[in-house]
């Protein structure tokens, strides 16, 4: 989901590091700039305070959190 919102955000650069997060290794090469986005900008914030659980599945409560969160950032 973070991919898809940042590709729809249009791709923008981060450099935010995710080292903060013990799990930030799980995160998928080909996601981790999308990833690295979401947190920067709020649209993430973890599952805990040190763990994003990368690879795990979004209720609808957080999606619907994800796109609250996104609608805004991106405007």
């Amino acid at each position: 989901l973070a991919t898809m919102l940042w590709r729809y955000a249009g791709e923008p650069a981060s450099s935010y590091s995710l080292s903060a997060f013990t799990d930030a290794a799980n995160v998928s090469d080909y996601a981790a700039t999308a990833m690295a986005w979401a947190v920067e900008h709020g649209i993430i914030t973890g599952v805990t305070d040190t763990t994003l659980v990368p690879q795990g599945t979004a209720t609808r409560a957080q999606a619907a959190t994800m796109f609250m969160r996104y609608m805004s950032v991106v405007k």
